[in-house]
């Protein structure tokens, strides 16, 4: 199994933007040398948070930061944007780093109705369009138009030798069923939808739906989770209370810095919001690397995961960074017992 990262580069209380997208930066650099294979950084727009504006702009950075690991946008919000622009954005990505640079699509307004509109200029764009905007974005990376389709001809320079890898993000059952239907790569947000038997029915979606593709001849599929791992559980347990916090105040349209354990513990929970934390427990995984590998093994069982990426809101970037040595770990251990 591959081990990936989606950084959402996350703005810590306390701290500053240009902290948020420096940990970005040290945090690439250091699974780059653990020998992860991908770095996908995310879009948000209007978010105090959340420092990824702008995915292109730092996954240009990165590249010239990093070695070898692949780096990609998890994900590019499509409808906001001109399919054409998208593909000469990342064609020239894949022109300055070959063979490293992913485009990972999605449908989500990645924030608030009054980003959107500033986005679009205040003209609302129908949903329902998305899969032919991913059929677009395709051909002009690609290089190759069918003669239905508008603008047929037009190059999305520059044209590089070694394309970026396209791939379906999304969080149900219809982002499964386009990826299906036109061969690409999907990406299963487990982060966002945790809910039982999500998963489960947007990949079956996705298998039934495969159609071998140009860029892909049999289905692929990667999980993205929040993880959290630590030399112990119970350390690993008292590391999560940033993230299970993070996602409580999510469920209720709030998203705010992320904010150490140590303040998780004074918040002042009732007795049923404590429960619902704790029940949020079981949509991680969560614990030492013997704990981690166990919950690893189950869902290779359970899922066809080729690939797990982890979301991973540790307050501590250096808590962080052992995470993500210890997940290589236990990823390599559950690996070596499925063998």
């Amino acid at each position: 199994m591959k081990i990936s990262v989606l950084d959402q580069s996350y703005v810590i209380d306390g701290g500053t933007p240009e902290l948020a997208l420096e940990q970005t930066t040290e945090l690439a650099q250091y699974v780059d040398e653990l020998g992860y294979h991908r770095y996908w950084v995310s879009e948000h727009h209007h978010s105090e948070a959340l420092a990824g504006s702008s995915p292109e702009v730092l996954i240009a950075y990165l590249t010239a930061k990093t070695k070898r690991i692949r780096v990609g946008s998890g994900g590019v919000m499509l409808p906001h944007y001109s399919a054409y622009k998208v593909a000469e954005n990342f064609n020239v990505l894949s022109t300055l780093a070959p063979g490293r640079i992913d485009v990972g699509i999605g449908r989500a307004p990645g924030g608030m109705p009054l980003s959107t509109r500033a986005l679009q200029d205040l003209q609302a764009r129908d949903i329902d369009t998305f899969p032919e905007q991913v059929q677009h974005l395709i051909s002009y990376i690609d290089d190759k138009w069918s003669g239905e389709q508008p603008f047929s001809g037009l190059k999305a320079t520059p044209i590089p030798s070694c394309k970026p890898e396209v791939w379906m993000l999304g969080s149900s059952d219809s982002s499964g069923y386009v990826a299906g239907q036109l061969g690409l790569p999907y990406a299963f947000a487990h982060f966002i939808n945790s809910q039982p038997g999500a998963m489960d029915q947007a990949i079956r979606y996705y298998l039934r739906t495969f159609q071998a593709s140009s860029r892909l001849a049999e289905p692929k599929v990667l999980a993205a989770m929040k993880i959290i791992v630590a030399d112990t559980d119970a350390e690993a347990n008292e590391l999560a209370a940033s993230a299970l916090h993070l996602t409580y105040l999510l469920y209720r349209g709030r998203l705010q810095p992320l904010v150490s354990p140590k303040t998780v513990n004074e918040y002042p929970y009732t007795a049923s919001e404590r429960a619902e934390v704790e029940a949020m427990k079981r949509t991680f995984l969560i614990g030492s690397v013997q704990t981690v590998a166990q919950k690893i093994k189950a869902l290779q069982e359970q899922y066809p995961i080729e690939e797990l990426m982890a979301v991973s809101p540790i307050y501590d970037v250096i808590a962080r960074k052992r995470s993500f040595a210890l997940l290589k770990q236990a990823v390599d251990e559950a690996s070596a017992g499925k063998s």
